[in-house]
């Protein structure tokens, strides 16, 4: 008997999987992954192969889960359906944080108190078709229409095989994933399978309040974190001008990239969103009359199509031009002072470079082995450092050892990086996507917008990578943690290299605390469309070949 095809069944389904608190790097992600695990386990299929429902660790302990329906072994087509079972924290609710996993008595309580929230919030609420928790959209909802597709799959409905995985850690770095390539790899070459498309089911994300409008994402928006090291010379401040700032350097670098339309790319009618600052802040660790001459500034950058070399070449462009303002400005503020106490004027001259850069005179200076010695050491005594904290340490410690060249503007990169992944122009998901849109217009009278850059960022970036090897290089090189915290399976995401698609509900408000989901349209429509898509997946992929 099938347990996730009808409102009931998924309504329950998914009530249960958000009632685990599944929190990025907390005990409830391992308890989701079991969880999924026994789940998935009892349907009869898996009863009989049980080897088909399996943990794989992620080299922390968590896990991540896969699930894998084969009815031929003479077929080797195979659709991906990709999930991520982590949520963000609860914080945001307030005195309901107890509420935040319980669906239906949250959905009650915010009733209750319906006079807090805003007009579109209530409307929702009035209409009775939403319901409210944490991860509910973002995207416990996903993970249930997965399995219900795995349920569907063991009845031999679709015309090839259908492999589940659902990872943790996407809310934050996303080491589901990155784990997850090699499993994908492992898995196509145990079972003999050829994969055809990955099949994400992110919600469809509003795009602004009071949007109707359902969508389907063909593509994921990549992203990377560059950050500017401003080191700059010491002084006492009771002498500012014989110095210089380094949080001056680093307001003159935001000032540069902040809101700077010069890295918006357009594909179509989408654009990425202007850069914006995301952390910013001087290195001293105590109170004192020096001026603080060491800061950092790093920001968010979303992508398109446009390469990490020309990137970096755009970064080092931008740093060089808020280089000269300083100079020009430190210039003429010391020739005004200069008219009340008599002194000489300098022109100070400041480097812009590259991590690598630094790295290289580093080594001249001291040798590799010393570089070394000072990175395994800071590692050491940082076991739980946050990635980007212990990157901007490791920048910090270069450039004191390299104090013969400051004042110095460096260009790094740190945790994380998305790539970015389109499929709009692949011949199988254009024709598919095609047909969906058609489908859901002429069988629900639903306008599906179908949108070429999932702006959310998700997984889906790690099914594939495109860069050659120079424009890899450009970055690699300047990212100080790659290959020690942070990996990327580069070859695997080449090996793979997967046209993607992402069909999921509807949702609002996702890491807010009125995250909520249209529950009957689910089953009414994306349940049914996935389904399709699935279907003419499968009939699409046998006509080009």
């Amino acid at each position: 008997m099938l347990k996730w095809q009808t409102k009931e069944g998924y309504k329950k389904l998914l009530k249960d999987l958000v009632s685990i608190p599944s929190i990025t790097h907390h005990d409830g992600e391992l308890f989701m992954a079991e969880h999924l695990h026994h789940t998935l386990s009892s349907l009869d299929y898996f009863t009989k192969h049980p080897d088909y429902v399996r943990h794989h660790p992620l080299p922390d302990g968590r896990k991540l889960i896969t699930a894998f329906v084969q009815n031929d072994p003479s077929i080797k087509e195979t659709i991906i359906l990709l999930s991520h079972f982590d949520v963000v924290s609860v914080e945001d609710f307030g005195e309901w944080k107890h509420l935040a996993f319980r669906p239906e008595e949250l959905t009650e309580k915010i009733m209750e108190n319906k006079e807090l929230l805003h007009t579109f919030v209530q409307d929702d609420l009035n209409s009775g078709e939403w319901l409210f928790g944490r991860g509910i959209m973002d995207m416990k909802a996903g993970v249930a229409l997965h399995m219900s597709m795995i349920e569907k799959a063991t009845t031999g409905h679709f015309k090839g095989n259908v492999l589940m995985i659902s990872v943790p850690d996407e809310e934050v770095h996303s080491e589901g994933m990155l784990a997850g390539v090699s499993v994908l790899r492992q898995l196509q070459e145990e079972y003999d399978i050829k994969y055809i498309t990955c099949l994400n089911g992110e919600p469809s994300f509003t795009k602004y309040p009071g949007d109707t409008s359902s969508y389907m994402y063909t593509g994921s928006t990549g992203k990377i974190l560059p950050g500017f090291l401003c080191y700059g010379k010491e002084t006492h401040v009771g002498e500012p001008l014989a110095g210089m700032n380094g949080n001056v350097m680093a307001a003159e670098i935001t000032r540069e990239l902040e809101w700077n339309v010069d890295y918006v790319e357009k594909f179509r009618e989408e654009a990425t969103p202007v850069p914006t600052n995301l952390i910013q802040k001087d290195l001293k660790d105590h109170y004192s009359v020096q001026i603080p001459h060491a800061a950092v500034t790093l920001f968010n950058l979303m992508l398109f199509n446009r390469s990490l070399s020309d990137i970096t070449d755009m970064l080092i462009k931008s740093a060089k031009i808020a280089a000269l303002r300083l100079e020009d400005r430190l210039f003429e503020r010391s020739k005004n002072v200069a008219e009340i106490v008599p002194f000489t004027p300098k022109k100070e001259s400041i480097k812009v470079l590259t991590f690598n850069e630094l790295y290289e005179h580093a080594v001249t200076k001291y040798g590799q082995e010393e570089l070394d010695r000072r990175e395994n050491m800071l590692q050491t005594n940082n076991p739980n450092a946050d990635e980007r904290k212990l990157t901007i340490q490791y920048v910090f410690e270069l450039a004191s050892l390299c104090r013969d060249i400051s004042p110095m503007i460096v260009l790094f990169y740190t945790p994380p990086f998305y790539p970015a992944v389109c499929s709009s122009d692949h011949p199988l998901i254009k024709a598919t996507s095609d047909m969906v849109v058609s489908h859901a217009k002429n069988t629900f009278n639903s306008e599906l917008v179908n949108v070429h850059y999932f702006s959310g960022l998700s997984d889906l970036s790690y099914i594939g990578f495109h860069g050659d090897s120079r424009d890899l290089s450009s970055f690699t090189s300047n990212f100080p943690l790659l290959g020690s915290r942070y990996h990327i399976p580069f070859d695997d995401m080449r090996e793979l290299d997967i046209p993607v698609i992402n069909i999921g509900p509807l949702g609002k408000d996702a890491h807010q605390w009125t995250e909520r989901l249209e529950i009957n349209k689910v089953m009414d429509e994306t349940h049914p469309l996935i389904i399709f898509a699935m279907e003419t997946l499968f009939d699409q992929a046998k006509n080009q070949i």
